[in-house]
């Protein structure tokens, strides 16, 4: 397991306990993501076709994770 890898299944495992959930949702998981600090700085190099917009944001966004918090600062 990659360091990175390790790190992703610790914060998940880590949001499971601390919110009490044995099976995250997929909002959940991007949640963990954008708490470790992912951000999409890239165009996707997945074909969705139209069924998704994609987009792209500065590598130092917010995560938008906690909207009220980012709105007072």
């Amino acid at each position: 397991m990659t360091s990175e890898q390790f790190l992703f299944v610790q914060a998940i495992e880590a949001f499971k306990r601390v919110n009490g959930k044995t099976f995250p949702t997929w909002t959940d998981v991007l949640e963990v993501v954008r708490r470790l600090g992912y951000r999409k700085t890239r165009p996707s190099e997945l074909c969705l076709g139209r069924k998704a917009e994609d987009w792209t944001e500065r590598a130092d966004a917010p995560s938008g994770v906690d909207r009220a918090s980012e709105e007072a600062a």
